[in-house]
């Protein structure tokens, strides 16, 4: 693969040495010579040169064959237990200080994260969780009830964590 592409790296260079080559040559202004009389023209076969460019239609552009491949992330939906949480120390205990397991204070991502069983669902998996935010959150805390195909999504008061309840619904996971 590397071969062909040097290859191709070099005919593109070939190419545009040529096509310069031939542009001066184009518009270079012609010499000036002293009046003589007009040599008889006799008519001779004359090949027509082809214009570089017409060796690049075959070509596939270098910038196709060096560029990255675009990833398309794998999408997998599994039906989820999903209950809401808040920093109070009723949901989060006595010692709640505001920091997730995974180190991120509370209000990382305005506050839209969850907490998973980071055994099946590690920190930083992305997740789409429909009716809770319209982008994907990350996994960022767990918590020693949550096991399996379980998340608690964290809302910052106690009001909007009760109004979330609990709910079973379909999670996409980004992978």
């Amino acid at each position: 693969m590397n071969a062909r592409i040097e290859k191709l790296n070099a005919t593109i260079r070939l190419t545009a040495v040529a096509s310069l080559l031939f542009f001066v040559g184009a518009a270079r202004p012609a010499k000036k010579v002293a009046a003589t009389p007009a040599p008889k023209v006799v008519a001779a076969a004359v090949t027509p040169i082809a214009a570089p460019i017409e060796l690049l239609h075959d070509a596939v552009p270098a910038s196709a064959t060096i560029a990255p491949s675009i990833v398309t992330p794998k999408l997998r939906t599994i039906r989820m237990e999903v209950t809401a949480y808040c920093p109070c120390k009723k949901c989060c205990g006595e010692n709640a200080q505001g920091i997730t397991a995974s180190g991120h204070e509370i209000s990382y991502n305005q506050s839209r994260f969850v907490a998973a069983d980071t055994d099946r669902l590690p920190f930083g998996t992305k997740l789409i969780i429909p009716g809770y935010s319209t982008t994907a959150v990350e996994v960022i805390d767990r918590g020693g009830a949550i096991k399996g195909h379980k998340l608690d999504v964290f809302y910052p008061t106690h009001e909007e964590a009760l109004q979330w309840g609990r709910q079973f619904i379909d999670v996409t996971i980004v992978e």
